[in-house]
């Protein structure tokens, strides 16, 4: 847990000296403030006494000149928070964005990446305003209010006991709405976390939700978490709403005490001269204790914003706090032969009861193609998850180049792969972007030649070249394309090692045919692992792993596996190869 002042841990030397700045500029600011009942007392004075409009216009000029410096460092203070608070936010996000850029899948997994966005926008929002509230308001609040007290002290002791009286009722009433309304504000930042899980899922899942005609069950699911943040927020503010008319109420009868009693003072002096006196004292005590009640009133407010900042701020913190599971080793090169070594690895994902790969044992040699194949489910994904380290195996060793993937500095080991996820990923962007992505040194012609290679390339050339535009998640091309966009994306790095993850499925088999044929001729000399659930596609690797439940069972090529391996045959049998047709 964290204090809700933790924010200045983002602070560097510039926002130290601005906020130094910002200090003084607020005293000064309050300064000219208290000085301004000062001149209104000597104009009246002045005014009872007889003086002459020059003496009066001296007065109301040095008044309006308190004024004018007061508005131009309030301003001043108000350019300078909203700099220091911006700036801060900005290396909140920035730290944040680092920081999940090293976390592996578990600890996405761990927190959601629903959670995750809400966390680097919302809760940093609310950090900035904060800082701004804190910087300002919690500065000149206590400033305004000590220094307005300290003044009236020295009037009429009636009238200082009645502002106390104030001051006392006013800190009891935000105290109790405080209290009630904190555990509300708590949940604001979850409640949020929900909206845009809901909302994510929706917008991901549209056609499948079009399709399904399934709108109003998702309007019914977004109405659920949309009715608990509303209702939540509406029982603070209800809380919360009483606290603005109480004040008001309280500040009407301290101005209604300090002239009554003031009344009472004046009539009963024979003086005329020191009535006047004492009508211009009440009139400074009067603006004084308004400013001192206000000055309070803000200091207790501010409190209000305290729990849905600390929150936040926790929030925030709970991500940077987590240390990565997947680090950084030493090594960059290994022996640069292309191989991948599995030995005894087993894998269970964070959270689950069973493990999902078991003693795994496997070579890929260099320049061989071996492909995996096995029924949905039996942990082909995992496996191939495993090389380019998005989860570290439970135990056991997984070697590239002969080292184990653990050694490996992660830019170094991920820069010998070129992986093929199962869900083609396409970023909205050129498709220049798109195949070319992760370095600006791919000339056209080497994204054209991965084009070819992933036959695509007539296509994105009849769309009209590599500037063309792909959408979000490419949902302006078919999911065959997208996933040919998807291997020309690492077929452009020319790695020595590739992972296709069933990244085939959504071709016709005469285009994966192609594709295969082209790629065997551009991988020569690469080390290639095949993911797949199709007998055609895996036929022709140099050699065929039969994985179920999550282990290995057999291996062989398509032949050798069709004589002797039951689960094979019977997916060979349910794809209509078993004969050798293809």
């Amino acid at each position: 847990m964290s204090s809700v002042f933790s924010f200045v841990r983002f602070f560097r030397r510039k926002e130290w000296i601005l906020s130094a700045v910002t200090v003084g500029m607020i005293l000064f600011q309050v300064w000219l403030d208290l000085e301004i009942p000062s001149y209104m007392a000597d104009i009246t004075d002045v005014v009872t006494a007889g003086g002459t409009a020059a003496e009066v216009a001296e007065k109301a000029a040095a008044m309006t000149g308190c004024a004018v410096a007061s508005l131009l460092a309030g301003i001043s203070v108000s350019a300078l928070v909203g700099w220091i608070s911006s700036s801060a936010a900005k290396r909140i996000r920035e730290e944040e964005f680092d920081h999940i850029q090293k976390f592996s899948f578990s600890e996405v997994d761990r927190i959601s990446s629903y959670s995750l966005i809400t966390r680097s926008t919302n809760d940093v929002k609310q950090i900035q305003d904060f800082i701004g509230t804190a910087l300002e308001s919690m500065i000149k609040a206590p400033v305004v209010s000590v220094w307005a007290v300290l003044r009236i002290s020295q009037g009429d002791m009636t009238w200082t006991a009645a502002t106390m009286t104030a001051v006392a009722a006013m800190m009891i009433l935000v105290y109790c709405v405080m209290k009630l309304s904190a555990p509300l504000y708590k949940k604001v930042q979850y409640f949020n976390d929900g909206i845009n899980a809901v909302t994510s899922e929706m917008l991901d899942g549209q056609r499948m939700i079009r399709a399904h005609n399934a709108q109003e069950y998702e309007k019914r699911k977004f109405s659920g978490a949309n009715e608990a943040l509303a209702e939540n927020n509406i029982r603070a503010n209800h809380i919360a709403s009483v606290n603005v008319p109480f004040n008001g109420f309280i500040r009407n009868v301290l101005s209604m005490s300090i002239y009554w009693t003031g009344a009472f003072i004046i009539a009963g002096n024979s003086s005329e001269e020191m009535r006047l006196e004492l009508f211009s004292e009440m009139i400074v005590f009067a603006t004084y204790a308004t400013m001192a009640l206000n000055g309070f009133r803000t200091l207790m407010q501010i409190f209000n914003v305290f729990p849905r900042a600390k929150v936040s701020l926790d929030r925030i913190f709970e991500v940077l706090s987590i240390e990565p599971q997947i680090t950084d080793g030493t090594e960059t090169e290994g022996n640069g032969s292309g191989t991948i070594s599995f030995r005894n690895v087993s894998f269970r994902f964070p959270g689950s009861g069973a493990d999902t790969l078991e003693n795994i044992n496997f070579d890929v040699k260099h320049g061989e193609t071996v492909a995996v194949i096995g029924a949905t489910g039996c942990g082909k994904t995992a496996l191939a998850m495993l090389i380019p380290r998005f989860y570290d195996c439970t135990s056991g060793t997984i070697e590239v180049d002969g080292v184990d993937v653990r050694n490996y500095k992660l830019d170094s080991l991920r820069g010998k792969i070129g992986y093929v996820p199962q869900k083609a990923v396409i970023l909205s962007g050129t498709v220049r972007h798109n195949v070319g992505y992760g370095s600006d040194s791919y000339t056209d012609g080497e994204i054209w030649d991965a084009l070819d290679t992933a036959c695509i390339k007539d296509f994105i050339e009849l769309e009209g070249g590599l500037d063309i535009s792909l959408s979000e998640e490419g949902r302006n091309i078919s999911g065959g394309q997208k996933q040919r966009v998807s291997i020309a994306r690492a077929v452009c790095r020319n790695p020595e090692i590739y992972v296709f993850d069933d990244c085939f499925s959504a071709l016709d088999f005469s285009t994966d045919r192609e594709v295969r044929k082209r790629l065997a001729a551009k991988t020569e000399g690469a080390s290639v692992l095949l993911i797949t659930q199709r007998i055609g596609t895996a036929r022709t690797a140099d050699r065929i792993l039969v994985m179920d439940r999550g282990r290995i069972v057999d291996q062989g090529t398509h032949a050798e596996l069709l004589g002797r391996c039951s689960i094979y045959s019977e997916i060979a049998d349910s794809q209509d190869t078993g004969g050798g047709s293809w």
